[in-house]
């Protein structure tokens, strides 16, 4: 039990940690926007570049964890995202070699994801939203410290200063390691007797893989877009890491509550619910005539709780359509949706550069409400049971 315990929080500390790392340049982006002379479009393709290593990748991982198992690469995953992220924001001399930066640290970070999120799974025979929610939590922490110290130490040590932050990742790396022999490996499943069902599952699960596209698209245009609008409209700059942080700091709480009640609501509610919410709060808070005040404050909170109370549902989801590859479904629930929406924020950080953060902030609630649409017409009538409402 002792063992258990501490292998759970070794695991619960290294996923903050190593969650915290593509976080780190998000509050910095007016900064780095100055410093490297580039605009709100080439913010947005950050987004994308980074989504093609830390998602796009996700599936491969996770086919790696379900067919070979074992935690032993997840050790340099963090050892690589670590470096990657906090060297690259602390050396790079230009805009090229930080988004190359950021990609290896990205690939780093994601070899940490699928095996993970397939042993949690593994770990939990019932209710798995909640359990699903809560070790996305321990994400989410890393997700609100992260802005908060690397506005801090920019700050006050300046740019070189911000290298130091790779320590905590070598550190939880080290931690992992001395841990990785108590950490048990995906349960051994018979060889398939005929190829997986691709088509199908394709058929029966378009309508989730463009709720997954949108959903990024408009959310990660949302996080890029938020340090500029605060920016834009005289935010001390920092303050810009606390934007951040409360985003961050809500959404935990939607995540887990959005997990948690699917598992008596169902999934079809919450991820509307969650949708709807997200995109009247980010089209209502758009409005430059709110400025900093506290209604901005309210819609950035509201804003975070709704657009996270959908992410442990959709992984779930993810995972009863493919039922008997859990580390695929992962990484391709994580991976490649997100991937191609990630990408988006590119076209609504042009939007933000030529029309404005007012318009870009609108066109990026609209894709949230067309997500709505899509989670409208998602099938649950022949999911495994891991995913299907059940009371």
């Amino acid at each position: 039990m002792k063992s258990s315990r501490a292998s759970s929080i070794i695991w619960s500390l290294s996923h903050a940690i190593n969650d915290g790392y593509p976080t780190l340049y998000l509050p910095l982006l007016p900064i780095l926007m100055i410093r490297w002379h580039f605009g709100a479009g080439r913010a947005g393709l950050l987004a994308g570049l980074l989504a093609l290593t830390t998602q796009a990748l996700q599936p491969v991982l996770g086919i790696w964890a379900d067919r070979v198992g074992g935690p032993w690469f997840v050790v340099g995953g963090l050892i690589v995202g670590s470096l990657g992220m906090a060297l690259g924001l602390a050396w790079a001399p230009s805009y090229a070699l930080f988004a190359l930066a950021l990609m290896l640290g990205g690939l780093g970070n994601a070899a940490f994801h699928p095996h993970m999120a397939s042993l949690v799974s593994q770990r939990a025979s019932t209710h798995k939203g909640r359990h699903m929610s809560g070790w996305m939590v321990s994400g989410m922490v890393g997700h609100i410290l992260a802005p908060l110290v690397v506005v801090g130490m920019w700050h006050r040590l300046g740019p070189s200063g911000i290298a130091v932050l790779a320590i905590p990742g070598l550190l939880a790396a080290g931690s992992l390691y001395r841990d990785a022999r108590r950490i048990p490996r995906p349960k051994s499943r018979p060889a398939a007797s005929k190829p997986f069902p691709w088509r199908d599952t394709w058929r029966r699960g378009q309508a989730f893989w463009l709720l997954i596209i949108l959903r990024s698209l408009g959310s990660s245009s949302l996080l890029m877009l938020l340090p500029l609008v605060w920016h834009e409209r005289g935010g001390a700059p920092t303050v810009t890491g606390a934007v951040l942080a409360l985003v961050y700091a809500t959404g935990m709480v939607g995540n887990l509550l959005g997990g948690t009640l699917s598992d008596t609501w169902g999934i079809r509610p919450i991820l509307m619910v969650s949708l709807i919410g997200a995109a009247v709060a980010a089209i209502g808070g758009g409005s430059a005539t709110f400025g900093t005040g506290w209604i901005f404050w309210l819609t950035v909170a509201l804003w975070g709780f709704t657009i996270n109370g959908a992410g442990a549902v959709m992984l779930v989801y993810g995972q009863g359509l493919f039922p008997s590859q859990l580390g695929m479904a992962s990484g391709l629930t994580l991976g490649f949706g997100n991937t191609i929406g990630a990408f988006g924020a590119w076209a609504i950080g042009t939007i933000a550069q030529w029309q404005g953060t007012s318009i870009a902030i609108d066109a990026a609630g609209v894709c949230l409400l067309l997500g709505a649409w899509a989670a409208w017409h998602l099938r649950t009538d022949s999911l495994a049971p891991l995913a299907v409402h059940t009371k």
